[in-house]
């Protein structure tokens, strides 16, 4: 184990071993995204064929009153979506962002 400048003992694996659960971490949060996200994404699918047959119903005289209700909850519900995802969007982001600083780290270690 060499010595630095500073007589500080330095190991070749020591930003590895300090780094590495942040990024076990970083994969285990992207995944929870991931899974978030392609839950939403089916979730907006479904809202989006349900207001479309809703929208149907009402167009053929079936109570107005109830389905436009309902469209306008599946609205509701489908704005919030979206912005779900925008957010689990942004925090990909950021992830993504981390994980080139880590690359970045380890990288400048190893010249």
């Amino acid at each position: 184990m060499p010595l630095t400048a500073f007589r500080i003992l330095f190991r070749k694996d020591t930003d590895a071993m300090r780094f590495g659960p942040l990024a076990r971490l970083l994969d285990a949060i992207q995944g929870e995204i991931s899974t978030e996200s392609a839950e939403l994404r089916s979730s907006g699918e479904r809202m989006t064929d349900c207001a479309a047959f809703s929208f149907e119903a009402m167009e053929n005289g079936e109570n107005p009153g109830r389905m436009s209700s309902k469209i306008d909850n599946l609205s509701r519900q489908l704005a919030f979506n979206r912005g779900r995802q925008a957010l689990l969007e942004r925090q990909m982001s950021f992830l993504e962002r981390t994980r080139a600083e880590l690359a970045r780290i380890f990288h400048s270690h190893r010249k």
